[in-house]
This record gives structure tokens, sequence and C-alpha cells, in this order.
């Protein structure tokens, strides 16, 4: 028995069995099954099952013998063989008692995402788990913030399960986003396993967007299907743009702002026209206008926001080119009649960059106010031009750092058709920047080599050195809107097109004019051509000619024949199978913003050929599109590589003879792959004859010439009218020179492929170029020479966007994706500079720390809960420190560099340095140098590995060393973008004209960031934030609100009023924040913070400063310690009389006994029911909380010791008032009176929170320094279902009035923004059962709102009737009460407004008042209305007020029963028009000031003070 026993604990397959008795009597298996391959499939009976009982697939292994724990499985319906319909889940652990006849269960969510239905038959295939990784996910969420940080640690959640698109995804116990797309290798799929390499791509659907509408000469011409530009933004683009915001479901906050630019003739300029005028490069006057159409608004009624645009075209021009300086003129009272004044500017000479600056100023403290229910911000440019434009080269350096440091992407929008030249496209003027042997003698940084980045703006240059430069930006995303309402062309076919502006104004095109309009033909000969003579007659082209002409014009070639130096080219594809000018790209190692179409391989033209043809072209005098001007342009840049004039010049082709070299030139590419450098290949010197000698440096490009089919060319057809201009000729010929594609020259500036691909996609960097390569000291400035390469410096710009679009698209199709849901700057980059650019270009900050788990303390930082060895608990600790370190600076725009998908990326790398000559590194070599993370999940996952991040000028390095965290900061010495001053004139969207706006244009940059102030915060070694550090901050006011109470009782059945009620709600939340209160945990136990408490009072702020009895208590609350007994603490008061406890309150340290003043109320001798419970826990041995304390103040109370002042209360723990009775009552004189009575002539203007005081030489006595709030630390994650340390700094008022409003203020960095959304929501469901609500408010006072965002703006409300004086009604105000702005604060507390914040110069001049969360004082005093929807300020006088919607409501916004009103702005709309119209009202006016001088003389006299 022994034996069979021990033999049947041993299988026989060597594996041990347990000794219990349900494995000794299982039944051994005879076999085991054979493990599943790859492919093995088996049909099911699926069972559909609540999502709440258990998310994930049930699945029963004695259904399908072989299968094994983890095995992947393909699920999908029967017959359907569409991978779109399958899902994937992994098998799950065996479970020991299955449910009888289960085979496989999904969960509900599943079933309907897949339209599965229960009891359904379902195919089940194992399937090899490499070829199911996702690549990308794309995650959306909406109506919430979603910080940087968040979506590292969310990313980091769904590594290792299966998804599936619009599933729905959880992060800290909530639901915050779903799946909208899966991509696999490039293509989408429906499902898919997420590993530490899945890059996931966010997209918002509730950012905020800024729409700018370019107002130049070309809105109000006609395109080429008869639509004026005007009428496609108001008729096609934007309807179809709010009809998919629509059917998408976002909730986007909008802004639409016209954007125009108007010249002045210098007889103009007079007047009131000088004023804010600005001047050119050029020295042409101007002055740039703007109009807000909507503010900060959600676009639910699209069709009034149409109908307002369409009115501000219509009337815009009479605005600014009459009405605007007519009124100007008024204003100073000069004597002018109406008249125009100024012209519109053409597109391309537009202010786009200042308008994007404007846009950017908000965006840069986007930390600022922030608003946790908005991830995002976007602007969209829809302009009528073809996407040149004409910029200054500093401001543009100046935008492309601002783009690159926010990580945000542009949309630009043409309402044309896509041009002929590379679009879009920016010229400015500067001089040649360094060469590549002079910025290597140097060791200077490789951009300086770039027109942009280097050379001189040409401020103190010389004219005639002064050059234009072309230059691509990375940051725009360029969407053609060119809708076509009849659409008689098919996709596929070339459509010529010609704009003839005359004859369609004229209204000839509705009459039968088109037969007799008639084309010359265009004599063009070649010098060396003499196949044709003069006089010889010209066949007609054939049918087959003509087409084979176009085919080499406008198709794909598949017969080039490449360059001896170049490298293999890839066989491209099929030209038939394609569209014209349009080409699929396929993955790359860069993903781009936007992708160029596939190259065009096309033969090159011998350069002196292309400079004969010009001049042949010009000497005819036939041409008249584009310009003379435009081909003297082309030809002055091609001149200067023209061969010398005794070379032999090859026959002209076929295509020479057709057509002029102007019409080839926008189409010309050289042999190499589609390139992305930032450096412009085309500079051409302002006054440049139209022949220049040759550059010493000949190129030299082999061509596979076109055989010419014909020498007889096609019969000319004459037009009657000639000088019609094009559109695209009128505005370059007229404003600037046309760039020719053969000037632009491009270089892959993504890692190389494997020849195995036929397909490549566009850099992210699609901007023209500038290569090493080039043994030229002048090579960027060749418009031929075709480029390889480029150096891998300049990627580090562009690829800031790599892993964004995880599919390939169309460079000009319309970025619907991008629009609808804005897409967030992605986690990673796979660019990191060469060991020896470190060393030669950047300059190298070092600092580190010790890790001491002792004694670091930090809110930062969850502690790690691990046990072991002294090295283990640093080693934890020291991954948990690194993880909060990476966290700030992922918030602030950092990118994880991963290592390169390919080996081939470094060795492009390690080719180009030595091509370069960089020295090698000192400091950073072999394996220690390349990153080893593949994926945002795949970062940290050990100390030992080092995290390399990255931002556009600067890179991080954080690694443990052992003993201590070190961290290495790389900043380019690239010199910074200047800062620029800019004026323009705004129109608010509820203003009455345009007004001057002056602000300046900067980059704030990380360089000069306190990161080690930081990361010794994030350590634990340092506390508070610092006014340097980007923290995120928002200000929250407690609002008493109008409606009624739903409770009338307090603690043991006190009846209480409103009043009473409201302080109950002040106190609940002061326990609240007692509760959340953080400490570390030795000072938890050793030295335990007192609670919080609130000092109420019914005086003003200002007021409150002179209440001597309630500066005392605040004097006692930033003394009081720890709420504790006395350490020699042995009396007990159920021993003591009443004469004895009388005599213990009177003590020195006993209750404190005083004035009070309670509205106008007067209480002597009394004490507050507070003081005397905390002076008996803390006194008495027998009492051991404030609970026990307030039963021993109830049985004193009704012994007779005291009573409450006004006989209404029993004993509450609170701010009541008692005294003493009877015989126990000792009378105390008070030292003076309680209140000064001053006005504000007394007190001068003095700073209220941390601003410096202006320096004075008349001394004056020291002022009182009264600190007014208190900070602390708090938890917002008290259910801990954070994975990380979940806390913020909150700043909160001392003092409270209940009839204003509470203030307290967060601050954070790092913190899950859900976290502190739900803490908010559970402190208003605290306070509002006690007639209070929470409202999110500005952090800055309103009308500073205009410097920080230009397009937002206070509405003033003037007086009809300035309010009168109070000299003779003084005696009868108040004592409390300030006269200097009583009428108007009368006026806001009759439209239910309460007081926010006092004025700086209402303070009294004695003593300086403190606020922790105030930064600057307030000109004015702010007022806050009850509902919360809208601030206003007093000016004073006849100026009335300032008017602003609080634009920051979100999910605390009010709830009105009526749904009409339902949105705050609508609230805030209807309390503007009410007040305005009563402020508007003279006769309104003075019957309110008549009312409220009556009740001034009716008050009756203070009674004089008490005396016994």
């Amino acid at each position: 028995m022994s034996s069979s026993r021990a033999e049947s604990q041993h299988s026989h397959f060597s594996r041990r069995r347990s000794n219990t008795a349900q494995s000794v009597l299982r039944a051994l298996p005879a076999n085991l099954p054979n493990p599943l391959k790859v492919g093995d499939s088996r049909t099911f009976n699926l069972w559909v099952r609540e999502t709440k009982d258990s998310p994930g697939v049930l699945f029963n292994h004695s259904s399908w013998p072989g299968a094994a724990e983890g095995d992947l499985m393909r699920v999908s319906k029967i017959g359907s063989e569409s991978l779109d319909e399958t899902f994937l889940f992994f098998v799950p652990k065996e479970d020991q008692n299955p449910r009888a006849q289960l085979q496989v269960s999904v969960p509900k969510s599943i079933a309907d995402a897949f339209n599965l239905r229960n009891n359904g038959e379902v195919t089940v295939t194992k399937v090899d788990e490499e070829t199911c990784n996702a690549t990308y996910i794309e995650i959306v969420f909406q109506d919430q913030y979603l910080g940087r940080n968040d979506m590292w640690r969310l990313g980091e959640q769904l590594v290792g399960q299966c998804v599936f698109t619009h599933q729905v995804v959880s992060f800290v116990g909530m639901v915050v986003a779903k799946i909208q797309n899966i991509y696999v290798k490039g293509k989408k799929v429906s499902s898919a396993v997420v590993t530490s390499s899945t890059r996931p791509v966010f997209r918002s659907l509730s950012a905020k967007v800024t729409i700018f509408i370019q107002v130049c000469r070309e809105l109000w011409e006609f395109a080429g299907d008869g639509e004026r530009y005007n009428e496609k933004i108001v008729h096609s683009f934007l309807p179809t743009l709010f009809t998919k915001w629509r059917e998408a479901g976002t909730n986007h906050i909008v802004t639409i702002v016209l954007v125009s630019r108007v010249f002045y003739e210098e007889c103009e300029m007079q007047g009131s026209v000088v004023d804010g005028a600005r001047q050119d490069e050029r020295g042409n006057w101007y002055k740039d206008f703007y109009k807000v159409i909507t503010d900060h608004e959600v676009l639910r009624e699209w069709k009034p926001i149409l109908v307002s645009i369409k009115d501000s075209f219509w009337d815009f021009q009479r605005e600014i080119l009459l009405n605007h300086h007519y009124r100007a003129a008024q204003g100073v009272k000069a004597d002018v009649r109406p008249r125009l004044v100024g012209r519109l500017s053409y597109a391309h000479d537009g202010p786009v960059l200042e308008a994007i600056n404007l846009g950017l100023n908000p965006a840069e403290t986007h930390y600022i106010d922030r608003s946790l229910s908005l991830t995002g911000a976007t602007a969209l440019l829809v302009s009528p031009g073809t996407g040149y434009f004409r910029v200054n080269k500093q401001l543009l350096r100046l935008t492309t750092a601002r783009m690159l440091d926010q990580g945000t992407i542009l949309d630009l929008i043409l309402l044309t058709k896509p041009p002929l030249h590379q679009s879009p496209i920016f010229s400015f003027q500067g001089t040649e920047p360094e060469t590549k042997f002079e910025i290597e003698s140097k060791s200077a940084d490789p951009l300086a080599s770039d027109p942009l980045w280097g050379g001189n703006d040409g401020t103190n240059s010389k004219s005639r050195e002064l050059k234009d430069f072309w230059w691509e930006p990375f940051w725009i995303s360029t969407t053609f809107w060119d809708k076509q309402m009849d659409l008689p062309f098919r996709q596929d076919r070339f459509v010529a097109r010609a704009k003839m502006h005359e004859i369609q104004m004229l209204g000839l095109l509705e009459a039968d004019v088109l037969s007799s309009i008639e084309v010359p033909y265009l004599q063009v000969k070649s010098a060396t051509d003499t196949t044709i003579m003069d006089g010889e007659e010209k066949a007609p082209l054939s049918k087959a000619e003509a087409d084979k002409f176009d085919m080499d014009i406008f198709s794909l070639r598949t017969d080039y024949i490449a360059p001896p130096s170049a490298k293999p080219q890839h066989p491209p594809p099929s030209r038939l199978a394609e569209k014209r000018n349009r080409g699929i790209t396929g993955s790359s190692t860069i993903t781009t913003i936007e992708e160029s179409p596939r190259r065009i391989i096309k033969d090159l033209p011998d350069e002196a050929a292309a400079a004969n043809m010009l001049s042949t072209a010009t000497a005819t005098g036939l041409s008249t599109s584009p310009s003379q001007a435009s081909i003297h342009s082309v030809r002055s840049t091609l001149s200067k590589f023209s061969a010398p004039s005794g070379a032999n010049q090859p026959k002209s082709t076929l295509a020479s003879k057709l057509a002029p070299s102007w019409l080839f030139n926008p189409f010309r590419s050289g042999p190499s792959e589609p390139q992305t450098t930032q450096v412009s290949a085309s500079a051409s010197p302002r006054n440049t004859p139209s022949v220049t000698a040759p550059t010493a440096t000949q190129v030299s490009v082999p061509v596979a010439p076109v055989p010419a089919e014909s020498e007889t060319p096609a019969q000319p057809v004459a037009i009657k009218s000639g000088t019609t201009k094009t559109f695209l000729s009128r505005t370059f010929e007229e404003e600037t020179v046309i760039p020719h594609r053969a000037s632009f020259r491009r270089s892959p500036m993504n890692t190389p492929r494997d020849d195995t691909l036929t397909m490549k996609r566009r850099s992210a960097a699609s901007i023209l170029g500038q290569s090493y390569t080039s043994s030229s000291p002048r090579s960027w400035s060749n418009p031929l020479q075709p480029e390889t390469s480029a150096p891998y410096i300049q990627e580090s710009l562009a690829r800031r966007w790599e892993h964004l679009l995880p599919e390939a698209t169309h460079k000009h199709d319309i970025k619907w994706r991008a629009l609808v849901t804005p897409p967030c700057l992605p986690l990673t980059v796979e660019y990191l500079p060469s060991n020896g650019e470190l060393e030669s270009c950047y300059d190298n900050h070092q600092y580190d720390f010790v890790v001491d788990p002792k004694e670091m303390r930090s809110f930062l930082v969850k502690p790690p809960q691990v046990k072991g060895t002294t090295e283990e608990v640093r080693r934890a600790w020291a991954l948990a420190v690194m993880r909060g370190m990476v966290a700030v600076r992922v918030a602030q725009g950092f990118q994880f560099i991963l290592r390169p998908s390919s080996s081939r990326s470094l060795q492009k790398t390690q080719a180009s340095e030595e091509r370069k000559g960089i020295r090698k590194s000192k400091f950073l070599t072999g394996d220690d140098y390349i990153p080893k993370a593949t994926g945002p999940a795949d970062v940290l996952r050990s100390p030992l590995d080092p995290v390399y991040l990255s931002m556009p000028n600067e890179i991080h390095r954080i690694s443990y060393t052992g003993d201590s965290i070190q961290v290495r900061r790389y900043v380019r010495r690239l010199l910074p973008a200047r800062t620029m001053k800019y004026e323009c004139f705004i129109w608010p969207k509820l203003g009455g004209g345009y007004a001057s706006h002056q602000t300046t244009f900067s980059s704030y940059g990380l360089e000069n960031y306190g990161w080690n102030r930081l990361d010794m915060l994030v350590a634990g070694y340092e506390r508070e934030f610092n006014d340097s550090l980007r923290y995120w901050r928002t200000r929250f006011v407690v609002v008493p609100t109008k409606e009624p109470l739903n409770i009338d009782t307090g603690p043991g059945g006190e009846r209480l009023n409103d009043e009473e009620i409201r302080l109950l709600g002040i106190e609940k939340l002061a326990e609240q924040f007692t509760k959340l209160r953080w400490q570390p945990p030795d000072e938890r136990v050793n030295h335990p913070a007192p609670p919080i408490r609130f000092l109420p009072t019914t005086l003003d702020p200002a007021a409150s400063m002179l209440d001597e009895s309630l500066m005392d208590q605040l004097d006692q609350i930033h003394a009081q310690g720890p709420l504790k007994k006395k350490m020699k603490s042995e009396r007990e008061i159920g021993d003591l009389p009443l004469a004895m406890i009388v005599k213990a309150m009177r003590e020195e340290d006993g209750v404190p006994i005083k004035n009070y003043q309670w509205h106008r109320s007067q209480y002597t001798n009394s004490f507050i029911g507070y003081d005397f419970v905390s002076w008996l826990v803390r006194e008495f041995s027998d009492v051991s909380s404030r609970a026990q304390a307030t039963e021993w103040g109830v049985k004193l109370l009704e012994q007779g010791l005291f009573e409450h002042c006004r006989g209404q209360h029993g004993f509450l723990d609170g701010h009541y008032y008692y005294r003493l009775r009877g015989e126990y009552s000792v009378p105390m004189t008070p030292k003076g009176n309680w209140f000064r009575r001053y006005t504000a002539e007394e007190v001068t203007p003095k700073p209220v929170g941390n601003a410096p005081r202006r320096s004075t030489s008349v001394r004056r006595p020291a002022r009182k320094r009264l600190i007014l709030s208190q900070t602390m630390v708090i938890e917002i994650d008290p259910s801990k279902k954070s994975d990380q340390a979940e806390s913020a700094v909150l700043h909160h008022d001392i003092i409270h009035n209940p009839e204003t409003v509470f203030h307290f203020e967060l601050q954070w960095i790092g913190t899950t923004a859900r976290c502190i959304e739900e803490q908010l929501k559970a402190w208003n469901r605290v306070i509002e059962r006690y007639g209070l609500k929470l409202v999110e408010a500005y952090v800055t006072q309103i009308n500073d709102i205009s410097s920080q965002n230009a397009f937002q703006s206070c509405f003033p409300i003037r007086l009809a009737v300035p309010p009168p004086g109070l000299l003779h009604a003084q005696a009868h105000l108040p004592e409390h009460t300030q006269n200097s702005k009583y009428f108007e604060y009368a006026i806001l507390r009759k439209f239910d407004f309460i007081l926010d914040v006092e004025a700086a110069e209402l303070y009294p001049d004695t003593v300086d008042v403190i606020y922790s969360y105030r930064r600057l004082p307030y000109k004015y005093s702010q007022f806050v209305h009850r509902t919360g929807a809208a601030f206003i300020q007093v000016v004073g006088g006849s100026e009335g007020f300032l008017f602003l919607t609080n634009r920051l409501m979100g999910r605390l916004a009010p709830k009105i029963k009526n749904k009409k009103d339902s949105k705050p702005v609508s609230v805030a709309d209807d309390i503007r028009d009410r007040l305005y119209t009563f402020c508007s009202d003279a006769s309104a006016l003075k019957d309110f000031y008549d009312e409220q001088f009556a009740l001034l003389g009716s008050m009756p006299e203070d009674p004089p003070p008490l005396s016994i």
C-alpha cells in the first residue's frame, strides 16, 4: 500500500505531485496531449456574459486538449474570412471547476463590438504572437485633461493585453479613453497584442482650436469652378468641418479670427494713419488687423457662426479701410472727410507668422489656469493663396523655435488647386551662412550653415548683401480644399486650368465666347537648334506624339538612368497605377506630418540648354504667364551654374520645343529620393544681372535624353485677349520671385530602407534641404545638384513628430483625422546626436545626488514597499525617484529617445560623423551611449539602464551609479531666437471696433530651467515649489448660492440660519482638507499637524485688517502647534468645581476672552466655542477628543457656567460666541475702538502678494506683515487607486466672510489630473448641501487677460451717470464700509455679484498683506457672480466696470433647470445684457442712487459701548 502511494506521487513524466488527498485521488491522464501548433483551429460554441462579471475571455481547457495557458488565439465568426471581424485573446489559467458545457465565454463588450450572439458558433485558431504585436495604437479621449505623464503610464498599463478597436480603457479606476485604431506594421487591424515596443498615439476630442481665416485681395476672386474663395469658406469647408466635428461627438473650444494686413502709400502716412503703423523689410508701411468671431466657444449651432463670418466678410474692407481711420481721426477731433485709406495685401504678404505667434502666447502658459476638461491646442489657417508666404527671417526662426518647444502643428487649408511649385514655402531675406569648411574649422553647430539658423537677418547688412532664400516649414500640414461642385473630370486625368478674371467679371462666360478664344503657339527656339528653319512649314502633331509629350512631362518615368555616382535606385512601380501628383508612400523610419507624392523620376535637361531656352523664351516676348520678372529671377538663379559659352550644346528635345522652360521647372527633380532638410536650395540675390559668371565649382549631372519623335510643332492657335493674367502669374510676378521646383533640392532625412522595399515615405521634415556630402562650398545654393543623403543632425528638428502617423498618407490629402481629433505630441523619438556631436556642439552640465532612503521625504514619489538588503532598498528607491524625475520631464514636453528600429540608422550616424570629421567623444562610448528602450513602456524597467530624454535643443541622460542618481544635460550652443515686439489692431468679439494691442513674441525654452531644484523636490530634499518651475496651477472659489438650502439644522439638532449653515459648510471643507493633509510618516507620528481652522468674519478683506481680535486669532493660528496634551497636564475636569474652571480659563494660556463683533452686533467679554473645545482637549487629562470636549461643554452650559450670547443655541464646537454667566462673569474694559474710520484718501497703494514695492526716500514706519493664507501638501488619491504618488500643494484662505467667496489654489507637477478632478467633485458634493459650490477662477486679475491671450478681452460697461459723492452721507456709513466705490459695489450686489478680491489701494497703509497664491496686486476690486459664470472689476466713476465671461467652467458649471440657458456662456450673456442695459439707462441709475441715499439716511446710529 505504501509503495503504491509512493509510486502514485511520482508521475511518469518526472513531475512530482502534491501530497494532498485531492491530488492523490485524481486520475492521472494516460497520455498528455500534444501542444497546439500555429494554425490549428476548432469550432466552439460561444457564450456571452455581462462585462462586470469578468472582463476577460473564459476558455475551457478540456474542450480543446493541447491548449496551454498563454497561447494566443484568434476568434472569428463561422464563414467570415475578414480579419476585421476577429479578435484575439490569451488562453487563461485553467479553471479547476469549469462550468459544464462551457467552451468559450466572452464579455458583452466584446460581443457587441464584433456582432457576436449568444450560443453562436465561432472558429478559434492559434496564431503566432510575433505577427500580432501592435506597432501603433490610437487612443481617443474626451472632456478631460490627460497629461503626458498620464499617457506614459496608460500605455504601460496596456502592455501584455489583447486589445480591440472601440475598446474602453480604464485608468486609475475610471474610464478615461477608447481605442480607435490598431496598426500592425502599417496595416490597420481589429485586434492585436500590446507590447512594450508599441507606440501609442493619443488624440483629443476636447481641444482648444483656433481657426485663422486670412482676409486678403484674393478672397473675393473667383476660383476655377466659378465660386469665390470667401464662399468656399462659409459654404463648403467650415460646414463640412463642423459636420464632422458633430458626427465625431467632439467638444472643442473654438476661437475664430479673421486675419488681414493693409499696406499704405507714403502719401497716406499722415494723421491717425501713422498711429500703430509698422514698416517691413522692403520699406512698405502696413497695419495688421484681427477680428474675433468666436471666443472660446463650443460650437453646438454653427449656422449663426457662418452668418457672422459672412457678414464680417461683407463689411471687412469698409471697416478697416474707411471706418477705422475715420473713427480714429474723430477721436483726436481732427477735421477729416471719410475716405478709403490703404489696400489689402495679397495672401503671400499676410501676417501669417504673426497670427500664429499670437495663438502661441496663451498656449505657452497652458499650465496656468489649467482646464481639467481640455487637452491639446491646435491651429488652422485658411488661406486663399497657394501656400507661398514672404516673411521675416527672424520671426520665422522664432516661430519655428516656439512650434518645436510646444510640439504643435499648424494645419494649413489652401482654397486653391495644388500649385506647380512646392507648397507650403516661405521666402525671406538674409545673408549667406557659413560654409561647411568654416563650420568644421570652428567645430560649430552644423545648423549654423542653414540660411534660417545661420547668417545675418539683414538688419545690419547692406542691401546688395541680402539674398532671397526659400524654406519649406516642417511644422505645417497642408490640405488643398478645392471641392469642385461639377465633377465632369476623372480623378486620374490631368485637368488644364487658367484663370481669366476679367472675362469672369464681364460675364462673358455665360455667352458663347469659348469658340472665339484661340491659343497662339509660343515660339521657343534654341540657339543651337538647326533642325527647324524659320520658314519651314510646321506639320501638325499627331495624337500619339501629343500623348507622349504629356506623359513625359506629367507622369512617372521608369526608364531613368541614374548617375554613376548615385546609389542604386529602387525600381519604381508602374506609372499607370498611380494618380498624377499623388504617391502612395510606404513605411519609413521617420513617420511624417505629411507625405510627398511618389518620387517622380524624369529627365534633367542640361543646365546650359535650360539657360538658352530661358533666353530664347524671353526674347520672343510672347509669354505673358508667368511674367518676365519671374523668368528673369529663374534665369538669374540658374545662370551661375550654366556651362561655359564654348561648351557643346545638346540638341533640343521635343519637350523643349513644345513648351517654355518655365513649364518644366516646377516638375523637375533630381534623381534623389524625396528628402527632408531645412536648408533652402534656392538663393537669389536681390539685384542680380540677367547673366552672371559661372561659379568656380561646376556641376555635371548625367541625364538620359528624351528622343524627339517629331521635329514639327503643332499648328498655333491665337488668343485674342493676350493681356489676361492667370492667378498664379499675378501673384508671383508682382510680388516675388517664383520658386521653381528645379531649385528645390531634396535629400532623404530618414534612414535608408532595405532595397527590397519599393516605396518610400516622405520624412516629417518635408522641407528644403542642404547636404554636406557635396564638395561644393556653397552646395546648398545649387538648384540642380541632386542629393542622396542629409546630415543626421538636422533630423532632430523634424523628428519630434516622428511617431505621429502610424500609416502612410498622401501629402495633399485632406487630413480629416487631424482636423477632427488633433493628435498630441508623441512620447517617443528615435533621434540621438552622435557622441562626437554632443561634445562638439553641446554644453555638458552634470550633477548628481545621493540616494538615501532615510532622508528622502518626497510627496512626489510613492515609497517602494520592498524588503531586503540595503542595496536592494536603495535600488528600489532609485527606480522610484528616477520615474518621478522622468515623469516631470515628460510632462514638460520631453520625449523618450528609443533605440533605433534598425541598425542602419546607427551606421548612418557613424558614417555621417566620420564624413564630417567630428572627433570621438570621451564621455559616452559603447553600449552606454545607445538607448536600450524600444518603446515608451520599455523605459526604466531597471534602474541600471540609463534613460534618455529629448527636447529640440536639449537632451537629458538620467542614470543610477550605484549610490547616487546622475543627471547629464546637453544644451545646444545655438544662439536663441530673439524676442520681438509686435503691435496690431484687434476687434474683440464684444468690442465696437479695432483697438491697438501691443505684445511680445519670445521663446521660453527649458535651457535655463531649474532642473536641479526640481530633482531635489522629486527626491524629497526640498518641499516647496519655486516660481521658476513650470508647475500646474488653478484657482477655485467657494461661492454662496441663492438657491434655497436643503437643511436648517446643525449638530445636536440645533436650528441654524442660512449664514450659520454656510459657515458649517466651510467647516466641512476644512475637515476635508485636514483628512487629506500629507505628512512624512515620522512627522505624522511624532508631530501631527493641527486641524485646519478658518476664521469667520462679516467684514470685507480690507476692513478685517483693523479687527484686533481677528488679528490676534490669526497670530494664534500661525503660532499654533499640534493639538496635544500639555507635558504636565494632570488635572481632570471632572474633579474641578465651576469656580476653578473659570480661574483656569482666565490663565495666561487659557481660553481667549475678548471683545468680538459680528455684523453690527458687539459681543464683549466673550469666547468662541471652538477655542473652548481646543482648550479642554489640551488642558485636561480626562478629555481625549473634540467630541468628548463638546459633551463637557454641553454639561457646563447646562450647569450655568456660560451661555450663548444671543441665547439661540446650546454649546457647539464652532464659531459661536459664549459669555460667562452671573457670578463667574468679570467685566473687561476694551482697550480702544474696534475699528478706525478711514477713507481712500488716507491710504496709499501698496502691494498685495509677492510684488516688490517701489523704493522711496521718505522713511515710513514699519508695516505689520500679515500672512492671510496657509500652504500644505495634500493627497488627492485617498483610495490609492493610482500607481504613483498623487499629491498637490494647497493654498487656502484663513479668514472667511460667509457673504463673500473663499479662495484656494491647487498646484502640482506630474499628478494625474483625473484624480484632482474627482477630488474636486467630492468636495463640491460635500458643500453643495450647505448652499455652496466650487467655481474655477482665473489665477490673475481679469483686466490682465488680454496680455496673456490677445483674442480675449474684458467687455467695458460704462455708467451713463457717474456715481455721486458721499461727503454729506459719510457719517451714516457703517464703520467697516469703504466709501470710495460705494455705489459701484451696490450696483453689483443688486445683480448678485459678490466680492472676490479687493483692490490693493483699499488695504490699510499700516499692513503688508501676503497671500501665498497671489503674485501681483489687484488694480481693481474684482467680483464674481453667484452662478460663477462671470467676473467683473470695478474701475470706478463713469468708466464703470470690466466684464469677463468665465471660460474656465468645466464639469463644475452651474446646472440650471431651464435647458435654454443651461450653458455658462448663455448665463453670462444674459447677465451682461441686463447689467449693460441698466448702466446705460441714466434715469434708472439716478433712481438707484436716490434709493441708496435714502437707505443711508434711514440707518440708525450705532449704540454707545456697553458699560457696567
